[in-house]
């Protein structure tokens, strides 16, 4: 909380002022705004002390260690949680201290110096941390934060910020971690343009990708919980202050605060002159067919897509183009938003062209160098046979043919290898689990087929939908309904999306109207297992509810371990009324942490439990049922989350949910019987 005075105050101060005799003097002195000099000095660098931690092991400083720093990160704008971040000269380390707003009493540039004989180091995936004491947590050992931070943390002067190290992304490194760096000539990539920094309504936390013009990238990792996690990425390019971090071989930048750290107005590198001239796919083709690796400087190409990045038989990052005389497929750095049909140009300068599994590609482009010209002419497919496509299949690569008369056979469905015989000769046919027509059945009959030339080590025919075989796009006959059993089980087996056609019915196990669960979260669970549906917009299904939802070629996807199906269509979900409750199934808490992947999105009943810690029931929790310990988490904004959690020992039925590491959820304060 950040300090403010009332009206009042200030009222009474200077009625207090006014009736003071005459004969006092009233030339005070200001309290020093800079503070004041530090009562102590550093003995040690903050480089040695890291160095006194031992790998492995919660280490306790056990000499006189007093090192001195200036604050360079603080919980000023809330992307820092009851921690400081100080350096000097030799290194910088994160401060665990047990205090919010913190940056009253240490703001950015202040001189601090921190008597350390006693305190514990440690390490967080890979960043060494100074905290105040061990605990005991789960029959291991945690670092807990510095408590008595009045008598240990000296403050000084407010001498300012050191100046950040310039460093580029390459070349950030491990003498680097929790100190200041700044990033010049970078910019958050194109795919991330539009997004904010992070979900600040469901609080959560979001990586976001920042790049330079090489196309080397890191991740800025921002709280839900920060000021400016509702803020807009911005969509220049420039330099970027922040604090660098790692997760283990992850390079991570915190920043304190978007306004002070980011200045990011310029011209977005990678964008192209605008005065590129235009050059054909076939003369691009040529460039690597004579040996070149990347395409001609000041050169565009301009096509139709052919490929449907609706369909989900093709990557998101890939757009296959063509145009009078050749095709090409592109790579692009993040998922693209051109429709089938759409003419757009690229520039090519200076961009990799390489061969993957034997099909040459744009390899990596920024996708700023993409722009659209609206829908283009159509694409008329070149009607021929298989044995002609083998034939010509290098130079056909990547443009679309017509084969009539074609048999499709090899499988029962779409999904996988299948093969293609016109009587001419015959090819494989591939299409990706993802895609939306993948478990729709083949056709039992020879079909007129549209398909795209391409490879994976042997050349390959690909359809964009099941229009390209005589069906409709994104059908498949009638809606069939899958098991949230099945679901899981797909997910375990690699697939990212919901086969086409397909439906759930469940019972909602969350509880809306109690704020434990984000409104775009619904908890449902049926005979055979339970999942999470997280909808486009919030939802109102209420506990108890059985719900039908429309699930085919939707997005299942893992959200810190928590699988969940990702993004549904508010519209795409239909109450049946009331439903039958799930009975809880009864189990001890070490039963649930072996069997959290099994057991994820179902109710437990857990008897004989009870919470180690007294206090409200906001935020993480330990339970304890004497055959294990698990964490439980209640959002701020729960509506019981003010309330004290229960002395003693009770019954308690939650949701099995997972956050990094399983976890148990209330749905209300109904979920306790004592």
């Amino acid at each position: 909380m950040k300090f403010q005075f009332s009206k009042l105050f200030f009222f009474s101060l200077l009625l207090s002022m006014a009736v003071l005799p005459s004969c006092v003097d009233t030339e005070f002195e200001e309290p020093p705004v800079t503070g004041t000099e530090l009562e102590v000095t550093g003995n040690t660098s903050i480089a040695d002390l890291k160095n006194l931690y031992i790998p492995g092991r919660l280490t306790v400083i056990e000499t006189d260690v007093i090192v001195q720093g200036i604050v360079v990160g603080n919980d000023v704008q809330g992307n820092f949680f009851r921690s400081l971040i100080i350096q000097d000269s030799t290194a910088g380390i994160e401060v665990l201290i047990n205090l919010t707003d913190a940056f009253n009493l240490f703001p950015l540039g202040r001189e601090v110096a921190i008597d350390c004989k006693g305190l514990v180091l440690g390490e967080f995936n890979g960043i060494v941390q100074l905290g105040g004491y061990i605990i005991q947590e789960g029959g291991g050992e945690e670092l807990g934060d510095i408590i008595d931070y009045n008598s240990r943390i000296y403050r000084g002067m407010l001498v300012g910020e050191p100046e950040p190290a310039v460093r580029t992304i390459n070349s950030l490194g491990v003498n680097d971690i929790s100190t200041l760096v700044q990033l010049q000539d970078v910019e958050f990539a194109s795919f991330e343009l539009g997004l904010t920094y992070a979900d600040a309504f469901g609080r959560s936390t979001l990586n976001r990708t920042l790049q330079d013009c090489d196309g080397n990238e890191i991740v800025v990792r921002t709280s839900g919980f920060a000021d400016f996690a509702i803020d807009t990425l911005p969509d220049g390019n420039g330099t970027l202050t922040a604090i660098f971090n790692v997760f283990g071989n992850t390079k991570q930048l915190f920043l304190r605060s978007a306004d002070l750290d980011v200045d990011m107005t310029g011209t977005r590198c990678n964008a192209g002159t605008g005065e590129e001239e235009l050059m054909t796919i076939r003369e691009l083709r040529d460039v690597f067919a004579d040996g070149g690796s990347e395409g001609p400087e000041d050169r565009k190409i301009r096509g139709v897509v052919i490929s449907d990045n609706q369909s989900g038989n093709f990557d998101g990052r890939v757009a296959v183009v063509q145009d009078g005389t050749a095709g090409i497929t592109i790579f692009f750095q993040g998922d693209h938003g051109f429709s089938l049909g759409e003419e757009i140009e690229v520039v090519v300068s200076g961009q990799e062209l390489s061969l993957y599994n034997d099909l040459l590609q744009l390899d990596f482009i920024n996708n700023d160098l993409a722009t659209s010209n609206g829908m283009g002419d159509p694409v008329e497919p070149r009607v021929t046979t298989i044995g002609e496509v083998l034939d010509n299949a290098e130079a056909w690569e990547s443009t679309l043919v017509l084969i009539n008369g074609a048999s499709i056979s090899g499988s029962a469905t779409f999904a996988g290898a299948t093969t293609v015989n016109d009587g001419s000769g015959s090819m494989t046919m591939f299409t990706r689990n993802s895609a939306t027509f993948a478990s729709s059945a083949l056709p039992a009959e020879p079909v007129d087929m549209t398909a795209i030339v391409s490879q994976f080590n042997d050349h390959q025919l690909v359809i964009r939908n099941l229009e390209d075989v005589g069906g409709e796009t994104g059908t498949g006959g009638d809606p069939e309904q899958i098991s949230l059993a099945e679901l899981r089980t797909l997910f375990e087996g690699g697939a990212t999306a919901v086969p086409a056609n397909r439906f759930i019915n469940a019972v909602v196990i969350s509880d809306v109207d109690a704020g434990n669960t984000t409104g775009r979260n619904m908890v449902v669970q049926d005979e055979t297992g339970g999942i999470v549906i997280r909808f486009a917009d919030n939802h109102s299904f209420a506990l108890g509810e059985e719900v039908e939802i429309n699930v085919g070629g939707v997005e299942l996807s893992e959200f810190e371990g928590l699988l969940q199906v990702n993004n549904v269509d508010n519209a795409d979900a239909i109450s049946m009324g009331n439903g039958t409750m799930p009975e809880p199934r009864d189990a001890t808490i070490q039963e649930i942490l072996d069997n959290s992947e099994a057991w994820e999105s179902t109710l437990v009943r857990v008897m004989d439990v009870a919470y180690t810690e007294g206090g409200t029931f906001a935020g993480a929790k330990t339970l304890d049922d004497g055959t294990a310990t698990i964490a439980s988490f209640t959002r701020n904004q729960a509506t019981f989350s003010g309330s004290n959690v229960p002395d003693g020992t009770f019954t308690l039925t939650a949701m099995v949910s997972d956050f990094n590491a399983p976890q148990l959820t209330l749905r209300n304060l109904n979920d306790i019987q004592q």
